[in-house]
Parts: C-alpha cells; structure tokens; sequence
C-alpha cells in the first residue's frame, strides 16, 4: 500500500536513518460431566406403634406392645421386610491437572512487532532469559519465572531462540534450557516522502547516530520490577495518524528503515498523558525527536513521548497511568504538531497499538 501524507513528518531511529511522524493515516484499530444415581424421594416405610397409651396401673411400669402379633388360627407368618435403603454413590472423579510446560509464551508467538511473555515454570533460585542477542534477569511471579521479549517490524519470520539459564538451588550448577519461539510475518504500508534540503540535513548520519546511542543508553537501564498494572492507556485524546511499521522512502529512494512508533494528531499544547505507571528517565531535547520523554516501567518495559512543547514532569520523578506528563508540540523533525509515541521493550521499539487493547499485558 502506498500513501503520501506529506503534513506530518514521523520520526524513527535506524542505526543511520530517522523516519519521519507521518499524519492523515486512520487508526486500524480495534469433564464429561458424570451423571449421578438419584436418591429415591419417596422416603422408606417405618413401621407404626399403637398411639393408643397403656394402661395406668399404679406402680405398673408403662411397655409397649409387640411389633407385631401371632397370626390367627390357620394364618401365615409373614416376615417383616426391611425399610429399603438409598443406593450408595460413587464419589465422583477428581480430575489429574496436566503438568505445566517448563516453558510457555503469551502469546505463543510474535507477530513482527509483538511482545510476548516468557514464563519459566520450574523450581529455580534464579533464572536469565537469553533472546535476540541480550540476556536479563527474569523476574518471579509465585512459582514461577517471568520476562518480556519484543520484536521489530524487519524481524525475520521463522523460529527465533529462546534460551533460560537458571539454578535449582544456590548450590547446583547453572543449567538450561531451550525453545523456539515463531516470529509472524505482517504486511506495513510504505510512505513515499520528499524532503527538503534542510530537513533531510537532520537525517545526517552524525545526528541520527548520536541520538540512538543517547536513547539506547537509556533502553539499556533494567529495573528488575514490574511497576506497571493494569492496561495501558491513550497518551493522547486525538485520533492516530500514523501507524508503527511504516516502510519509508525518503526522495524516491529504497525503504531503508520504518516508523518506530504511533502518531497522535493535535494541536500545540494538548494534554500528554503518561501511558501506565513508572519512573521518568529522560526529560531532554533531542535533535532529530525534539523535546522528549521517557517513563520506565519495569521488567524492560519503557514508553517515550516526543515532539512536545511543555515538560510536566522532571527525571526521576514516579507517575502514574492517565498523569499529565507535558503538551504536546512541534519540536524536532516534523511539519505540523502531533505526538510520536513509542512502546520499547529491553531496546526495540514494537507496536504500541498492540499494548492499547484494553488488555493486560504480563502476570
């Protein structure tokens, strides 16, 4: 699919171009059960006494009547029967739960650009997950382990690795174990777009460098606590207008890279709201992003905001979902105001429609 939206200018960050926020793109939302013997309800017939009352003698002591009398000259002795007795029940069957797999993703696969969650269901003092070249620490969950791992819209589709370190106890040797996790091709529009000289003098590729390595520093800090809760919520009350995965050709020339985020459409000084709860890490202004921020969220989770015109909130300084945390603006690479938003999991920024479903994501 080809679009050109040529208002707004969206902003990404390969290893030698930026992508610009593009505008005017529409939001592409949104055992058997066992039968049981029945208790008969007729209740069992109990045999009756005389209401009659004996005799009061004075000092005679009061007896009941035999059951039953001898029969009359010539009659049969029949015996009592028995009062009937319910039938016994069988106790019903109690289900053998299926033992957990050492290993389960959620979901179990990645779409280019998803997340999942890796759960380690074994008994460990610790455990490290090993996935797309970087290790970190998984976090305990109960009896369990956990970690979130993410992908790139120019992953590779096929099986990726999935490797966990771990200790049964303090004392025992490092073991491991291995899997493999499907990695789904999508399909992404690509965007044409046409700069100027002095825009595209932004996309050089000292600026462009020198603001990935300022941002992956920031990506490479690992708080090993989940600070979020809940689903994430809107950063901002406009419409989306341009979507994560966008291929982009600047001036005609190859689709080198791809937009890293989603764009929010409005106008300068509408509220910016903190996606979900965490820590502000960077309060800075960036060459090519313009005035940003980013919120760490824990377990390698981190949201960046950028463009903006205000700051609302300083480093260092903890947030929760739905806070108003800057306005947004027109700083940086763009052509009109809107809000570029990222979603960035241990370094690689993934699609942050896809944490916008109402849905929880994690333990």
């Amino acid at each position: 699919m080809t679009s050109r939206r040529p208002w707004v200018l969206g902003v990404l960050a390969p290893v030698a171009f930026v992508a610009l926020a593009c505008g005017g793109g529409g939001d592409p939302s949104s055992i058997p059960i066992a039968t049981l013997t029945s208790v008969p309800t007729t209740p069992p017939t109990v045999e009756s006494f005389p209401t009659a009352a004996p005799s009061a003698t004075p000092g005679a002591i009061a007896t009941l009547p035999a059951a039953s009398s001898p029969p009359a000259s010539g009659g049969t002795l029949v015996p009592t029967q028995p009062s009937p007795r319910p039938p016994t029940q069988a106790p019903a069957a109690t289900a053998t739960p299926a033992p957990l797999e050492p290993v389960v993703f959620d979901p179990p696969e990645l779409v280019q650009g998803g997340s999942s969650v890796v759960y380690f269901n074994e008994p460990a003092t610790n455990a490290t997950v090993n996935f797309g070249g970087k290790q970190y620490p998984m976090l305990k969950d109960g009896d369990r382990w956990w970690a979130m791992i993410g992908v790139g819209a120019f992953s590779s589709p096929g099986l990726a690795p999935v490797s966990i370190a771990y200790k049964a106890t303090a004392q025992a040797a490092t073991e491991s174990i291995a899997r493999s996790i499907a990695i789904v091709d999508r399909e992404f529009p690509v965007e044409h777009i046409t700069l100027d000289p002095q825009t595209a003098s932004l996309l050089a590729p000292d600026i462009v460098n020198n603001e990935i390595a300022r941002r992956q520093a920031v990506f490479a800090g690992y708080t090993a606590q989940r600070l979020w809760s809940g689903a994430f919520v809107k950063p901002a009350a406009g419409p989306v207008s341009g979507i994560y995965g966008e291929g982009r050709s600047y001036n005609n020339g190859p689709v080198t890279d791809y937009h890293k985020g989603t764009d929010f459409v409005g106008g300068i000084g509408d509220d910016v709201y903190a996606a979900a709860a965490g820590k502000v890490v960077l309060v800075a202004e960036l060459q090519v992003r313009g005035n940003s921020i980013v919120i760490d969220h824990g377990a390698g989770v981190m949201t960046a905001y950028h463009h903006l015109s205000e700051f609302r909130v300083s480093e260092g300084q903890m947030v929760t979902p739905g806070q108003l945390i800057a306005k947004m603006g027109s700083t940086g690479l763009v052509t009109g105001p809107h809000l570029h938003w990222e979603v960035i999991v241990r370094g690689v920024e993934v699609d942050g429609r896809l944490w916008l479903t109402g849905a929880e994501i994690g333990p």
